[in-house]
């Protein structure tokens, strides 16, 4: 009896394709990020890496908030500009980023899940990588 929601769960995972709202990942540097920065603070406004899917998740939207220039790999994203980069094809990318402390950002693009088993393992590794990191 247990078993029957974790099986019916699975089954889901497996079955029920992959989508999002909007094809587009976004996120924002906050005003103020540089100075926090020059300030000390460590905190990271971005996540590390950004994972993307292609054909259904796969253009990174940065818009700067803040109120200095910010690098985006060869890019100079000025205060209130924003960068859409759209990824076509599976790869591991690479960017020096000013927003974040340690000066790097790695977009990594995964193809579409289209089989059950792709779609199972996507949402567990999905999953894993929400979990807080101790």
């Amino acid at each position: 009896a247990i078993l029957t929601p974790v099986f019916l769960a699975i089954l889901w995972a497996m079955l029920w394709p992959v989508t999002f709202d909007s094809p587009e990942q976004i996120f924002e540097i906050p005003k103020g990020t540089w100075a926090r920065r020059m300030a000390g603070e460590k905190r990271e406004i971005l996540p590390s890496e950004i994972y993307l899917l292609v054909g259904i998740r796969n253009v990174l939207t940065l818009k700067n908030s803040d109120d200095v220039p910010q690098t985006f790999g060869p890019t100079l994203l000025m205060p209130g500009q924003t960068l859409r980069i759209p990824f076509t094809t599976a790869s591991e990318n690479s960017f020096a980023c000013t927003a974040h402390a340690n000066g790097q950002l790695l977009v990594l693009v995964e193809d579409n899940p289209t089989w059950p088993w792709q779609r199972l393992t996507w949402r567990v590794r999905t999953f894993l990588r929400s979990l807080p990191k101790s």
